[in-house]
């Protein structure tokens, strides 16, 4: 795992809302997943993800993204003028 780590000083978690409600974060490279009921808890538990799965080896920092989408509805009328 440290050769791996020689090079990696970021992780990036993408942050989704659950329909249910809470937070699950995702990290691509490694497949971490982290949930948490708030944002308090979803940074607590990505930490210890983090930190469990590279046994305390890492060293860096870590990005929480988060995507806020804008929905718009269109009818077929609205086109014409």
């Amino acid at each position: 795992m440290k050769k791996l780590l020689g090079k990696i000083n970021e992780l990036i978690f993408v942050i989704y809302r659950r329909e249910g409600g809470g937070f699950t974060a995702i990290e691509g490279n490694f497949g971490l997943v982290a949930m948490g009921d708030d944002e308090l808890s979803l940074k607590s538990a990505v930490r210890c993800q983090v930190i469990e799965f590279f046994k305390g080896d890492f060293s860096g920092t870590v990005r929480l993204r988060s995507f806020t989408d804008t929905v718009l509805t269109i009818q077929p009328d609205e086109s014409q003028p």
